[in-house]
């Protein structure tokens, strides 16, 4: 008995030793005081191993970055100064192209990607913050609309499971082009936000739903992301996702406490459902997107021509776009055509690209001013 007792120690031991090497093989990228990031790939057999920028070029201070082998075999080599925020890569090894094994894996680009977080100054506001915690989680159902089964996410705050009898507000929030309904939690740090403007005192307690943004009708010719009227998602949430989550979660199911937002292609979509159902959303917000084409007078059926009603409708209104970003001007000339016409509304202009950033950013602002 004693024997096997040592022999089962050893093997446990060695085990131990042997992850502990493997961790230090993989030992994610790191970030120096200058934000510039060390890349260190073991890849003994390879003859050409590249860092390739997903974002834009100034995100990580070049579009590529070339890495040099060293005797041990593992390939390193250090970028410019990055940009703070977050930012996609992935590894090109002999023109094979992956993602990093060393990296937590995000789903962007309409695949699993690397990604890399670069701290700077004055961004408590997306740390962890000692404060009570609130709990993301996976709802699973079947849908009617696409016959077939779902997953959405649930951010419930801090207090949803102590105090019973309370209900809240929601707030529903999509994703963009290429990523997922895990996009703004684990990209975007939505409840880690919300956590910290909770624990301040600074939002209300609310639930934020997370979808995914692709429901495809039957017989859709690309069912992974469809487009067009293939893609059936505004009746998903108006159909089926909001009567679910008003018979399963405590909810305030009245259309002042439900709102509607989102980015880029999100953003588009949070505008489509919002402005076409005043029954269900009173509130809608925009996050780089969905405004690159605008008529005061025909976009939106014409929602926009009756400033008075459509101020007597709406709660909040809501926009912002970072000034790096490609739709910045169309985003600031609507800003402008509504001032014009006496629509209410908040834009926010704001430093940054077409990037997680800056949807950061403009969750904190957009949470806020929501439902107060």
């Amino acid at each position: 008995m004693k024997s096997k007792t040592f022999l089962l120690s050893l093997c446990l031991l060695l085990l131990a030793a042997a992850g502990q090497t493997f961790a230090q093989l993989l030992a994610a990228p790191q970030v120096d005081a200058e934000r510039r990031v060390t890349f260190k790939i073991q890849a003994p057999d390879a003859k050409d191993v590249r860092v390739i920028n997903l974002s834009d070029s100034a995100a990580m201070g070049a579009k590529e970055y070339v890495l040099v082998k060293g005797a041990d075999g593992v390939w390193s080599g250090v970028t410019n100064p990055c940009r703070p925020g977050f930012h996609y890569y992935e590894l090109s090894i002999d023109g094979f192209r992956c993602s990093d094994p060393a990296s937590q894996a995000y789903f962007g680009w309409g695949k699993w990607c690397s990604g890399l977080e670069v701290p700077g100054e004055g961004l408590d506001f997306y740390r962890a913050q000692n404060t009570p915690r609130g709990e993301v989680r996976f709802h699973w159902y079947f849908s009617k609309t696409t016959g077939a089964l779902r997953k959405c996410l649930i951010y419930t705050p801090p207090d949803y499971d102590k105090n019973l009898t309370t209900r809240y507000p929601v707030l529903y929030l999509q994703h963009g082009a290429g990523e997922s309904e895990l996009g703004w939690t684990m990209q975007g740090k939505v409840n880690v936000i919300l956590d910290n403007l909770i624990a301040a005192g600074k939002a209300k307690p609310m639930l934020i739903v997370m979808d995914n943004g692709y429901a495809a009708k039957a017989g859709a010719e690309n069912p992974h992301r469809p487009r067009g009227e293939d893609n059936a998602f505004a009746d998903l949430v108006v159909k089926e996702l909001v009567p679910m989550i008003d018979a399963n979660y405590r909810t305030l199911n009245d259309r002042n406490n439900r709102a509607i937002a989102g980015l880029s292609m999100g953003a588009g979509q949070a505008l489509n459902i919002g402005l076409s159902n005043p029954d269900l959303f009173a509130s809608v917000g925009a996050f780089s997107g969905g405004l690159w084409r605008f008529d005061i007078n025909t976009s939106f059926n014409g929602l926009f021509k009756d400033a008075a009603k459509f101020n007597e409708t709406y709660r909040l209104f809501w926009f912002g776009c970072g000034d790096l970003d490609g739709g910045f001007a169309g985003m600031q000339t609507f800003h402008n055509a509504l001032e014009k016409q006496g629509i209410k509304h908040i834009w926010f202009p704001g430093p940054g690209s077409h990037e997680w950033q800056v949807w950061r950013q403009h969750i904190y602002e957009f949470a806020q001013v929501l439902f107060r």
